[in-house]
Order: C-alpha cells, then structure tokens, then sequence
C-alpha cells in the first residue's frame, strides 16, 4: 500500500490536482447522474460523460496556471452571487426600518433610516456628502 501511494504521489507530482471548480463540478456531475439514472434520457448521459472526463482532464493537467486562472474567476463569479445574496437577505431583514440607496459617487451600498423627508447623507467610503429624498 505504501509503495502505491508514493507511486501515486509521483505521478501527481507536477499536475494541478482539486480545486473549488473540481468540487462544483462534481457536485454538477452527481445531479446529473441521478438526472439520468431517473429519466434515462440520452442527453444527460452525455453530459454525464463529458462532465467527468473535463473533471479528469483538469485534475491531471500540467497546465497550472491556466488551471488557477479557471479557478479564480469561478470564485470570483460565486463571490459576486454571494455577495448580492447577502445584501438581499439584509435588505429584507431590514424593511420596516432602513432603507439601502447607493451613493450617486461611488455606487456604494448605504443603509440609511426609513424616515420620511429629504435627508443629508454622508458616504463613508468617498467622503462625499449627497441629499436624498426618502419616501
């Protein structure tokens, strides 16, 4: 067993290996699976085995930094979507009592009270002071 594993550490040795794609794709990989084991359709078959072979293919690729630069931008892609997810769960959180407005400088999110008039409000990430009317 020992000399199996150092076999298989030697081959992976230069090789990108898993990532946070890989473990998204397999995810994917998985549903699809049951899709097809259910439906029996022919088109989930195929995505089935093209989905594991591009898992295969990216775990033993020698091109790292391809690989990485794939990786980077589907975390940047899930960051996005979480960050807009957390924002609208805030947003809903706080209905009854603040209102969120985005700063007309610098497109930042504001939290600012629910109270009815024309307010002055100040940006702490631009310093710049703006009045906006809440209703």
């Amino acid at each position: 067993m020992r000399n199996f594993m150092f076999k298989m550490a030697q081959f992976m040795n230069g090789r990108y290996g898993h990532d946070k794609l890989n473990t998204a794709l397999l995810i994917l990989w998985i549903i699809l699976e049951l899709l097809w084991l259910i439906t029996r359709f022919w088109v989930f078959g195929i995505l089935v085995l093209l989905l594991i072979a591009l898992i295969f293919f990216r775990s033993f690729s020698k091109n790292i930094q391809k690989r990485m630069r794939e990786n980077r931008k589907y975390l940047g892609i899930v960051n996005s979507i979480k960050k807009k997810t957390t924002l609208w769960q805030k947003m809903w959180k706080d209905r009854n009592t603040h209102r969120y407005i985005k700063c007309p400088y610098c497109k930042a999110q504001l939290r600012v009270k629910k109270i009815r008039g024309e307010h002055k409000v100040h940006c702490p990430k631009c310093n710049e002071d703006f009045k906006k009317k809440i209703s």
